[in-house]
């Protein structure tokens, strides 16, 4: 998304804002590529336990956060157009809503409810309050917020109408949660650096069919980020469904499960088959990477239970 509120337009813009937004576009695909082959067994990458990998996710979502708060300055430097932002924020919102509504229906038991862009549209509101106000005490308010939503949990914030706010004290079951602490620190942080330096990309020009892709990427930074995932979840779909690949995980838990399941005096046959149903209904909720890492909340535990019962029957 970058900033999906936007930079200049026209002769105004800023090509290089606009090549950074397609780098952390292209960051952001190679991400969700690796998870949606992990996801559908194509790969066993450990997106929720590798310290590398949740580097690269926090790396990732603050350059969009970051550019985000640049992209607010820039639109606002010769003063807040009302009737542009609230369009920009009305696709926004529009965007932040399907992605909501098509995680209900692809992941029910862990949908996307404050996701990215709801809080790119959450912390651009916020964020105007800020950029008339000193840089320091911006960048101090980003540090807060940081410091803040990494370290304070209190129980009331576990209620579900204020989940989105963080400092939760347990992290909700969700595919992409992104509260607004500690996260809005990096639309701050972007908010005083441009603050800080005016001239952030300016006179810089972009030449190669490579920058100039990665520009143009940028400047549709919200319509990449709709369609992009739905094109890669699809394409590892079929990838999946033409050349299955067995993992060692898959093959771990196929054997486990089978042995337990002849224990208690089935043949081998159905065990195997159910047990294919158990793998298959844990990879349709979005339960298979939590299950191999060991890291099923009891919520997703009762969804293991229930898959587990659905592939006994007949």
């Amino acid at each position: 998304m970058g900033s999906p509120l936007g930079s200049p337009l026209g002769k105004h813009r800023r090509p290089a804002i606009d090549v950074a937004r397609g780098l952390a576009l292209v960051a952001m695909a190679a991400y969700h590529a690796s998870w949606d082959a992990t996801y559908f067994g194509l790969a066993g990458f450990d997106l929720l336990g590798d310290p590398l990998w949740l580097a690269a996710r926090t790396a990732i979502l603050s350059s969009f956060l970051l550019l985000a708060g640049i992209g607010l300055v820039l639109a606002t430097r010769g003063g807040l157009d009302r009737g542009r932002f609230l369009r920009r924020l009305g696709r926004v919102a529009a965007g932040a809503a399907a992605v909501s509504a098509a995680s209900h229906v692809l992941f029910p038991d862990s949908p996307i409810f404050f996701g990215v862009l709801h809080h790119i549209a959450v912390a651009s509101v916020i964020g105007l309050a800020f950029i008339p106000l000193p840089a320091a005490l911006t960048l101090t308010a980003a540090a807060a917020a940081v410091l803040a939503g990494t370290t304070l949990s209190f129980p009331p914030f576990d209620d579900p109408w204020l989940r989105w706010i963080g400092l939760t004290t347990v992290a909700p079951d969700s595919n992409d949660f992104v509260p607004l602490l500690p996260w809005i620190g990096g639309v701050l942080a972007g908010i005083g650096l441009a603050r800080l330096w005016p001239e952030m990309g300016d006179g810089m020009t972009v030449t190669g069919r490579a920058g100039r892709a990665l520009a143009w990427s940028g400047r549709h930074s919200l319509a990449f980020y709709l369609l992009h995932q739905p094109l890669l979840f699809g394409l590892a779909w079929a990838a999946a469904q033409i050349v299955p690949v067995e993992l060692p995980a898959v093959r771990d838990f196929q054997a486990a499960c089978v042995a337990s399941c002849e224990r208690a005096g089935v043949a081998s046959a159905p065990c195997a088959a159910n047990c294919r149903c158990v793998r298959s209904e844990l990879a349709r909720n979005g339960l298979w990477e939590g299950f191999v890492a060991n890291r099923l909340s009891e919520r997703e535990r009762r969804g293991l239970e229930d898959a587990a019962a659905a592939c006994r029957k007949p």
